[in-house]
């Protein structure tokens, strides 16, 4: 019995998900495990190499 009535009080605590917002021009989001996209924003923009790798290197 006090399993059910812990069920039924989270269904009345569903959180909602905001989906994800960024000012960045470019972003990817990636699983690499499962080698899925999770989010992408612009990814087939060229970019400088320089900041690619101001990015890398911290």
């Amino acid at each position: 019995m006090k399993k059910i009535f812990a069920i039924l009080i989270m269904m009345l605590f569903i959180l909602n998900v905001k989906a994800i917002d960024t000012s960045a021009s470019s972003v990817i989001l990636m699983d690499t495990d499962n080698n899925v996209i999770l989010y992408e924003k612009n990814i087939h923009d060229v970019r400088s190499v320089a900041s690619i790798s101001k990015i890398m290197t911290t």
